[in-house]
């Protein structure tokens, strides 16, 4: 078991790849940017990893890109598949980098670099750097980088170590039509095979490139905030993903978000998530009509549908069921029924027990959709408070889960730990808050980016959890919401993108191809 004393810096450090330890053998990358949703507040950079990759779960951290400072800029600097940039790594609003979270162990690594989009004559530069550090702020000519190379839009090179230039080679390649170059770097001890557009160079270099374990940081220089530099078809010939690789006999397979579509108010947030969830809350009967069309914007098989308005009616006073609830579930599930292929499950009323509602009643329910849809999942979501030694779950019920914000890892641990015991062969599911509930209002987004990280080592001790289910940021319960269905803001940066990583491992094995 992990202990009480964890730490930010630990938990995402079990997560985030760091220097140190032995390794396996080393495997193949590539991304072609391809399909992520440049949301706020992380525009897209870890999203879609498993699609954008072929493996997915290499994830990428924002670093300086700056020669002076180790400040990182703000997430809009480097997006993936901006609206005008489609399929594509784009940095803005001047000087950024990235570095991705798996170091390369070979000998060869290539790009289409676009340091200016739509122009061929400016000295501003992309980069590729490569250093031991994975700490390094990804500046081509500091003394922490072991090979930097840049390239202009007007075909300049140039190639540093360690802070010194080692070639400078001002009019090196011609650029394609868009400005591009394809760019691939071959360090082979005391040189470097270069090509840029078909143009190819062996350089001499000042001492050998230690090959083994590299850290990539992909870069741009400007002093124009207007212009735009891209990066596309990143390939590295050996990558070593092993830290970022699910662990062996890991038993969690789903991620995704509670309330993803809660009512018309809140907004339908599928689209948002699409590239970091397989498994979302959605609810399509709003109090004025059905609203089924959202199922579209599910993946194939990849929603619950909340029933608990069909079967409940719950108040202050208490959560019996409707008079006429039969019927009104058979009204849901025709509406259902058009798109049932993206429907995994359907969920019971939220927190039933909670609520009031008898277990008869929840059993009821339960059963009845079973019987509607025999090889569909059913779930319940129960406080967890009310996981205790008279917990009982329906036979029907397929999936359990508990909600319990803003405690800590022995309270979490001790519920988890009871709930396996309440509901033996039951798949669990966790659901970590995203966003500062009403009643611990106080959490920052570092708060709630190791939260994040403090769930996931918290599923891997316990076998019987197969899924997360973040609840929110959208869920209009927060202290940042005006009334019931008032979204919460989503700008929690470090809580989402925590998310976003916490979803590539689950969702896509970093394990590469070779």
């Amino acid at each position: 078991m992990i202990t009480r004393l964890l730490t930010v810096a630990t938990l995402v450090a079990a997560f985030v790849a760091v220097p140190g330890g032995a390794h396996a053998a080393p495997a193949p990358f590539q991304d072609d940017f391809d399909g992520a949703v440049t949301a706020d507040p992380t525009y897209g950079l870890n999203d879609n990893l498993k699609q954008r990759q072929g493996t997915g779960a290499v994830t990428y951290s924002r670093v300086s890109g700056r020669w002076n400072t180790g400040d990182v800029p703000r997430p809009w600097y480097a997006q993936v598949n901006h609206p005008n940039h489609r399929g594509k790594l784009s940095m803005h609003l001047g000087t950024t980098a990235v570095r991705l979270d798996a170091p390369s162990t070979g000998s060869s690594i290539s790009a289409t670099l676009t340091p200016v989009a739509g122009d061929r004559t400016s000295g501003d530069w992309s980069s590729i750097a490569l250093a031991r550090s994975a700490n390094s702020w990804g500046y081509v000519s500091n003394q922490d980088i072991d090979l930097g190379f840049l390239v202009r839009a007007n075909g300049g090179v140039q190639v540093f170590q360690a802070g010194k230039s080692v070639a400078n080679l001002p009019s090196f390649a011609s650029s394609k039509s868009d400005g591009s170059f394809d760019v691939t770097l071959t360090p082979a001890g005391s040189t470097l095979g270069l090509s840029v557009n078909g143009t190819r160079k062996t350089i001499t270099l000042g001492t050998a490139v230690p090959t083994d374990r590299l850290w990539i940081y992909l870069g741009r220089y400007s002093d124009n905030n207007r212009t735009v530099s891209l990066v596309d078809d990143l390939r590295v010939e050996r990558m070593n993903s092993d830290d970022l690789r699910k662990l062996p006999g890991s038993q969690l397979r789903y991620y995704g978000y509670f309330g993803a579509r809660l009512n018309a108010a809140g907004g339908n947030h599928l689209p948002e998530v699409r590239g970091r969830s397989n498994l979302n809350w959605v609810q399509i009967s709003d109090f004025d009509a059905y609203r089924p069309e959202v199922l579209r914007d599910c993946a194939p098989a990849g929603c619950v549908v909340h029933t608990g308005n069909e079967f409940f009616d719950c108040d202050a006073a208490g959560c019996p069921l409707h008079p006429n609830a039969a019927e009104r579930w058979e009204v849901l599930a025709s509406k259902v029924r058009p798109y049932l292929d993206r429907v995994a499950g359907f969920v019971l009323q939220d927190e039933p027990f909670h609520h009031g509602a008898r277990f008869a009643d929840v059993e009821f329910s339960a059963q009845r959709i079973k019987n509607t849809f025999p090889d569909r999942k059913v779930m319940l979501i129960e406080a967890g408070i009310r996981v205790d030694d008279a917990f009982t779950v329906p036979a029907a019920v397929d999936w359990v889960g508990f909600d319990e914000y803003c405690t800590g890892y022995e309270a979490l641990d001790a519920r988890m730990t009871k709930l396996a015991e309440r509901a033996p062969g039951k798949e669990l599911f966790l659901l970590p808050e995203a966003a500062p509930q009403s009643w611990c209002a106080d959490r920052t987004d570092a708060d709630l980016e190791s939260t994040q990280y403090l769930y996931m080592a918290l599923a891997r001790q316990h076998p019987a959890f197969v899924g997360i289910m973040v609840f929110g940021p959208w869920t209009g319960v927060g202290p940042a919401a005006t009334g019931p269905g008032t979204p919460v803001p989503s700008k929690f940066p470090r809580a989402t993108a925590a998310q976003e990583r916490v979803a590539a491992l689950v969702l896509g094995d970093a394990r590469l191809l070779g």
